[in-house]
């Protein structure tokens, strides 16, 4: 995001060479963007947790020799694996 900013400042000043765009861009992510960004990784961040806590629930359906609750399981972490690539490579090209 600060690189976006910066070569914003950079693209739309009148005088290229004169202006102190990256500093100018930290101002401007701290002070208006950095909620999203943190938000962002927040969300990354829970996904994440929610697929460690399948991946426990299924050590523990292993260990009562569960097994349909085991696929269940993998199949639940499969999806949650695909959902967290797409939020990551949002936040990739979001921020």
């Amino acid at each position: 995001m600060l690189i976006a900013m910066a070569v914003g400042f950079w693209f739309f000043s009148a005088e290229k060479m004169k202006t102190f765009v990256v500093w100018k861009g930290v101002k401007t992510v701290f002070r208006y963007h950095l909620g999203t960004v943190a938000f962002g990784s927040f969300i990354v961040a829970v996904v994440e947790f929610i697929r460690y806590l399948m991946k426990y629930f299924e050590k523990q359906a292993e260990a009562q020799k569960n097994k349909v609750m085991v696929v269940l399981l993998k199949v639940m972490q499969c999806c949650i694996w695909c959902f967290e690539k797409c939020l990551k490579f949002l936040n990739k090209n979001a921020y």
